[in-house]
């Protein structure tokens, strides 16, 4: 199982991930716990999210479920918490009123997740969107998702469209 997938995965509490590994490798939260030394009622703590991983209890897991990235619960963690912190500065929604149902014309815009559909939503305006969509999300989502989203240029149909799209922001 190749679980560096998983760092990827930021929306993903830890506890959840290191759930669905143990599943995978068959093992009970009894049976975890007897490999790491941790005590059962640690290990659902730790996967219902009422404990927060630590790194000395990242490691004991890591080690009983041979993952060879060190401190790998404890980034998902962190990755998950960064996360978070994003999501509550970006309750509110880019200014629809500057988005088209041209751009967007499968979804209704009030219902988006913005900050789950980053990447769609970015790909989307660069791909489709106008000067003033492509500005807006740009504001909304800042420099570096852009850019992100440039280095991975995989999925794009309108390619050219995207390299002009990107100009207008200066990337």
């Amino acid at each position: 199982m190749n679980t560096e997938i998983y760092l990827n995965m930021p929306s993903v509490p830890a506890g959840a991930i290191l759930y669905r590994i143990a599943q995978h490798k068959h093992l009970t939260q009894t049976t975890l716990a007897q490999k790491t030394g941790l005590i059962p009622q640690r290990i659902n703590d730790l996967i219902m999210g009422r404990r927060r991983f630590t790194p000395n209890n990242s490691m004991m897991l890591e080690q009983a479920l041979d993952i060879s990235l060190q401190g790998f619960f404890y980034k998902i963690q962190a990755n998950h918490d960064i996360y978070e912190v994003q999501l509550a500065n970006h309750q509110s929604k880019p200014d629809l009123s500057k988005l088209t149902q041209t751009t967007f014309w499968d979804v209704d815009l009030s219902k988006i997740e913005w900050m789950k559909c980053q990447d769609w939503a970015i790909r989307r305006i660069l791909e489709y969107g106008t000067e003033e969509e492509i500005k807006e999300l740009y504001r909304y989502y800042g420099h570096d998702a852009f850019v992100k989203v440039k280095e991975n240029p995989k999925g794009f149909l309108l390619f050219d469209t995207v390299l002009k799209n990107l100009k207008t922001v200066g990337l």
